[in-house]
């Protein structure tokens, strides 16, 4: 089988990681759920998984999250 992407899943997989690589993510995340030609229940999975994101660098690393409301 092929190899996972090594994004984190979780909170422990996120803190492993630096603030670049974790915007390297939320950057992917950010074009998944804005930009992608994807159906409306992946483009809310990504848009869950980008808020993930930020919250995760908010908590880590003092990067202030933005409100992005209700999806």
């Amino acid at each position: 089988m092929g190899e996972r992407s090594g994004a984190p899943e979780t909170e422990a997989d996120a803190a492993k990681l630096s603030l670049g690589d974790l915007n390297r993510f939320i950057s992917y995340a950010k074009y998944r759920a804005l930009h992608a030609n994807l159906s409306a229940s992946l483009r809310k999975s990504a848009m869950k998984r980008l808020v993930w994101l930020e919250a995760q660098r908010e908590r880590l690393h003092g990067v202030p999250a933005p409100d992005r409301g209700r999806f």
